[in-house]
């Protein structure tokens, strides 16, 4: 008999890849994130970083398994999470090209 702890991780973590990529990116997203306080650490700041995390952890990678989910349809063996978390490294990629050209 399976723990409750195995079945949220198998919820969490695709089968086929190694885990630790998966952890090493949401790690790397949120301290990406934290970059937003080099101009202060007031409330703005922190309201920066809160908008940060957003972007990087949830409204990309959610738009990204939503425009995923007619290949879904089409091929039943798409994983969506793999699509969300294409979505985390597309937002990791567009945030680190933010602070490079904008400032």
């Amino acid at each position: 008999m399976s723990k409750p702890s195995d079945k949220i991780f198998d919820l969490i973590f695709p089968k086929d890849l190694p885990n630790s990529l998966f952890i090493i990116l949401i790690v790397a997203c949120l301290l990406l994130g934290l970059s937003s306080l080099r101009h202060g650490t007031d409330l703005q700041g922190w309201l920066n970083v809160i908008e940060n995390w957003l972007l990087m952890l949830l409204i990309f990678p959610t738009a990204t398994a939503t425009v995923a989910l007619p290949f879904k349809y089409r091929d039943p063996s798409l994983e969506l999470k793999l699509m969300y978390y294409l979505g985390m490294f597309v937002a990791f990629l567009f945030t680190l090209a933010k602070l490079r050209y904008w400032r």
